[in-house]
């Protein structure tokens, strides 16, 4: 009893400690998400708000496209989120994060999911 008290934190902390590796995928479409405006009066009398730019971006991963939102404060948007770019990626539930070369890790949240109904993904099932 007394080593199963010992020995598991431990193991949970290694288990934690370890990421998972990188796979492989591809951007398939970019297109520019409109955030719709929330003051319906004169746009004169209308808050500040922040300019916030927004891209969704469809990224397949074997047979399965996830298409994810990336924001930025300016009106930039990586190179690497192109069409056909290849990407690294790691998957978790509900985020996908991006591997960027020479920049540090994109953690971008998941909007949905959709399966491709390619020949070669069909033979997969």
């Amino acid at each position: 009893m007394l080593v199963v008290l010992v020995c598991g934190p431990l193991l949970t902390t290694l288990h934690a400690g370890t990421k998972q590796s990188y796979q492989l995928a591809t951007v398939v479409s970019v297109t520019n998400h409109e955030n719709p405006a929330s003051y319906a009066g004169n746009p004169t009398d209308a808050p500040l708000q922040a300019d916030v730019h927004s891209y969704d971006i469809g990224i397949q991963v074997d047979c399965t496209v996830y298409t994810v939102r990336y924001e930025s404060g300016l009106n930039y948007l990586p190179s690497v989120f192109s069409p056909h770019q290849t990407l690294e990626v790691r998957l978790q539930k509900h985020v996908m994060n991006v591997n960027l070369p020479g920049a540090a890790e994109v953690r971008l949240s998941i909007g949905s999911r959709s399966r491709v109904k390619d020949r070669s993904c069909m033979a997969d099932n």
